[in-house]
């Protein structure tokens, strides 16, 4: 699903739109973003094929959110 730092879904998948985490984050800027909250939500996830793009988006937040600490 991409590169090292950058995610994306498969095409057409729209299971991942309706998943509560991705909503809790979705509408928030990475600035506002802990990512902390995220590896901690990314823990409760169930480590399951089904959530799969869940963890791959999460873990994209991670990422991401760690190229703003300095």
């Amino acid at each position: 699903m991409g590169y090292e730092i950058n995610w994306n879904t498969n095409k057409g998948n729209t299971a991942l739109f309706k998943h509560p985490l991705y909503i809790k984050y979705n509408s928030s800027t990475f600035g506002n973003i802990d990512g902390e909250g995220v590896k901690n939500d990314l823990a409760g996830v169930m480590a399951t094929a089904d959530s799969a793009e869940v963890c791959a988006y999460l873990a994209w937040l991670i990422r991401t959110t760690s190229l703003l600490v300095g």
